[in-house]
């Protein structure tokens, strides 16, 4: 695919199509700076990991999560050169947010022009399941990045002809694969790709597997040595869907494959609790869902109220198409869960569609509809990241009050430790049940478990008038969850 000669519409600085994102994204992320999560996320494994390979080197994966090396091994050498502190847990997942921001946007701007690059990068940094994570240990930035990366280098091998590129471009595919198996799902989009390719472009097909094949022979030989069996991450990955899990109903066979399983369709919690059918309730929870809603009905939205755009734009028609195999693929043949963090190809994809509606029909004055949804973007994605309620809050006051009990009298449960895994009192407590103490500290949501309650602490900051006025009046902010630190006494 090539970009067309002459892109219509408004003119935006060349440097903008990078710029203007990374700026987004880090005003977003650094307005309510969260990253870990821990509790019953998957940040607490992928901390394991790192923590093993910082303790032994290198570690061999036990779990899925683990072996998701991408992740795991840079951050075990930021915590090994930064100390192990939110910091350095935070870094990694950062710059990998940053770098498939920034490489998102140069895809679009080879396709579409700076102007749609730089609108397109911004909505997706303001789209709050892309910003409200983007400081968090999890790996759906890792495989995003890495797919953008060998769209990049698969555009530039095209225009070169060149199959040193194309083989860089296979290899970073192999990577986004190795980093999350889902990726594999954008092969079947690259052999669509390959058949509408000009006879001597189709030969780039060769370099590009070649690509992708050294990269696994690579990590299969590395397993060969170590676990003896050169398809050991492909056994757990193949297992992951027997490890017990609260967003899967109780009634599904996880002794099953999920593939092309209705049952693990149906099962999964919807994350906006609307269930009609289980073929439509992924597509119906996503765009209820404020974390990504907003850019996916947008879109949609713009390419029907416009469709003399999109439909003249073959290259749009074409990412459209691509995208709806690539969540058609995910959501119903993998049956993953369809949570937001699933979907980053389908949140760049919708902000590529707004990004080069709203700059193709800004020059005809056709601007109050596209400018209204980027301000509604704008400000859906400040308002999330900046409501959110910091667990991190809790740390110095857990210290304190650990040490004014004694450590020794002194437990917790499993949610907490997880949640406060980087606070180095609460990390060095044991769990109530494999030992006896007589309190336990507990982070609640709401409220403190019943007992009696030796001491209580909530975190309410002061705030932004204009967020006060909308919360009072329940305009687009609801009430806001702030969770309590409890120690409670078991003697």
């Amino acid at each position: 695919m090539q970009a067309p000669a002459r892109h219509a519409g408004l003119e935006l600085p060349p440097a903008s199509a990078w710029l203007l994102p990374v700026i987004a994204l880090l005003a977003l992320t650094f307005v309510n700076p969260i990253g870990y999560m821990g509790g019953g996320g998957d940040d607490w494994h992928y901390l394991q990991g790192a923590r093993c390979a910082v303790r032994e080197g290198l570690c061999l994966p036990q779990t899925h999560w683990e072996a998701r090396l991408p992740l795991v091994l840079p951050m075990s050498l930021a915590m090994r050169l930064l100390g192990e502190n939110a910091a350095s847990v935070q870094l990694v997942p950062l710059l990998y947010a940053l770098a498939g921001l920034v490489l998102f946007s140069l895809n679009v701007r080879r396709l579409f022009g700076t102007t749609a690059a730089a609108i397109a990068g911004a909505v997706l940094a303001a789209t709050p399941a892309i910003s409200m994570h983007a400081l968090q240990p999890m790996v759906d930035a890792v495989e995003f990045a890495w797919c953008m990366a060998a769209l990049l280098a698969g555009q530039l091998a095209l225009e070169r002809r060149s199959r040193s590129i194309a083989a860089l471009a296979g290899a970073c595919l192999a990577v986004a694969i190795f980093s999350r198996t889902t990726s594999i799902v954008m092969l079947p989009i690259c052999g669509l790709i390959w058949l509408q390719l000009p006879r001597d472009a189709r030969q780039l097909a060769l370099p590009f597997c070649a690509g992708m094949a050294a990269v696994f022979a690579a990590e299969a030989a590395a397993y060969w040595i170590t676990a003896g069996d050169p398809l050991y991450s492909w056994r757990l990955m193949l297992r992951h869907a027997r490890i017990p899990s609260t967003e899967l109903a109780p009634w599904v066979d996880t002794t099953k494959s999920p593939l092309l399983n209705p049952d693990f369709i149906a099962g999964w919690r919807p994350s906006m609790g609307i269930r009609v059918h289980w073929s439509i309730d992924p597509v119906l929870n996503l765009l209820a869902d404020p974390k990504c809603g907003l850019t996916l009905a947008g879109a949609l939205g713009l390419a029907i109220v416009y469709r003399d755009v999109w439909r003249t734009d073959r290259l749009l028609r074409l990412v459209s198409g691509y995208t709806a195999l690539h969540f058609v693929v995910l959501t119903y043949v993998l049956a993953v869960d369809p949570k937001p963090r699933m979907f980053w190809i389908e949140f760049a994809s919708a902000a590529a569609v707004v990004a080069v509606i709203a700059a193709r029909t800004w020059k005809t004055g056709r601007r109050l509809l596209p400018a209204a949804l980027l301000v509604l973007i704008l400000a859906r994605g400040l308002l999330l990241s900046y409501d959110r309620p910091n667990p991190g809050n809790m740390a110095a006051v857990a210290d304190a009050w650990i040490a004014r009990l004694g450590p020794g009298n002194v437990a917790t449960d499993e949610w907490t430790k997880r949640t406060l895994a980087l606070t180095p009192g609460v990390a060095a407590l044991p769990v109530q049940g494999g030992a006896a103490r007589r309190y336990q500290l507990v982070l609640a949501e709401r409220a403190c478990p019943p007992g009696h309650i030796v001491a209580a602490q909530t975190w309410k900051r002061d705030e932004w008038a204009p967020f006060a006025w909308a919360r009072e009046h329940a305009l687009f902010i609801g009430p806001r969850l702030e969770p309590i630190l409890c120690v409670i006494d078991r003697g």
